[in-house]
């Protein structure tokens, strides 16, 4: 008989994957970060393909008989039709049984990770933006993140195509002169701007979304458009934020994770823009879906536990400091 309860934390970014092993005495006993799942950018049998990579290494050194309760969230998993699909390629790639798996959007891990599983509203700038909200009486909303052709605004593939678009248009004399044009060259790796076409087209949108370190560098030495292009993005979060608060009846924490949050700049005039208490991550938001999947082993969370796993995951935080 065995003598723990093991469970299954999923995050499936857009980017990356990242799943924890974890049993409710030790902790985490093993945790990979594999390829992307995201059902958006991907077809179902590379989904699968990428779990089962995953899985592989997870389970090399211990395979317990099976698997208490799996919380996977995972980006564009909104639609009960594609959580249902998902669930499918994690069933049948997982070298073990799952009794209980609930697959949701990996905006709740988020959440979860800075709410400590209660509810509240979390704003996700990463490569792309979204707002994720839940209310006191279990209701959910979304705002945002509707992809990087009409929407993502304030996203670090937004500054970035700010950026392109801009050091375009100063190469044409429509713009002044901008030191984001040797920076995006240096980037690139290119001699001449009119390179810089067919390298764009063919980049994937982590690879446009890169160059936000170097529009910020470029704001703080007094680059004029790298600032316009940077308060545009904050103003754009803004109004995520502010729309978002609109559907409570009174102040949520609110949660704030995802790469762009590293920006000096943008935490700076967030902080100004917007007066409540702002709560920036010290977790990774897989550290939401172990929240979740130990609260359904006997019903509790399990407190000290918690506190190692906090302890196990913890990160440091630039936006802390």
């Amino acid at each position: 008989m065995e003598m723990y309860q093991y469970s299954l934390a999923i995050d499936g970014g857009g980017t990356k994957t990242d799943v924890v092993l974890l049993n409710a005495d030790n902790g985490v006993i093993h945790r990979v970060i594999g390829e992307s799942t995201n059902p958006n950018s991907l077809k179902f049998n590379q989904v699968e393909q990428h779990f089962e990579t995953i899985f592989a290494e997870l389970f090399q050194n211990e395979m317990p008989s099976n698997i208490i309760h799996c919380f996977a969230g995972i980006s564009g998993a909104d639609h009960p039709d594609i959580s249902r699909q998902l669930e499918v390629c994690i069933r049948n790639v997982c070298p073990v049984p799952i009794i209980n798996l609930e697959v949701g959007n990996d905006a709740k891990n988020a959440l979860w990770s800075g709410t400590d599983g209660d509810h509240g509203l979390v704003v996700i700038a990463g490569t792309g933006s979204i707002a994720y909200g839940e209310k006191e009486n279990g209701e959910t909303f979304r705002i945002g993140g509707w992809g990087y052709l009409f929407g993502d605004e304030g996203s670090g593939y937004d500054i970035g195509k700010e950026a392109i678009r801009n050091v375009l248009m100063s190469y044409d004399g429509r713009n002044p002169q901008t030191i984001l044009t040797s920076f995006v060259k240096k980037y690139f790796e290119i001699d001449s701007i009119q390179d810089l076409i067919p390298i764009i087209y063919q980049s994937p949108k982590h690879m446009i979304a890169g160059l936000v370190p170097l529009v910020e560098k470029s704001a703080l030495e007094g680059d004029k458009i790298a600032m316009k292009i940077m308060i545009n993005a904050v103003e754009s979060l803004v109004s995520l934020i502010q729309a978002a608060l609109k559907q409570y009846s009174s102040n949520p924490k609110i949660v704030l994770t995802g790469g762009i949050w590293n920006s000096v700049i943008i935490r700076k005039e967030i902080r100004k823009l917007i007066p409540q208490d702002l709560v920036f991550l010290n977790y990774p938001p897989v550290y939401g879906s172990i929240i979740r999947t130990l609260s359904k082993l006997e019903g509790s969370k399990k407190g000290n536990l918690l506190e190692k796993v906090k302890d196990q995951l913890k990160i440091e935080s630039p936006c802390t400091k």
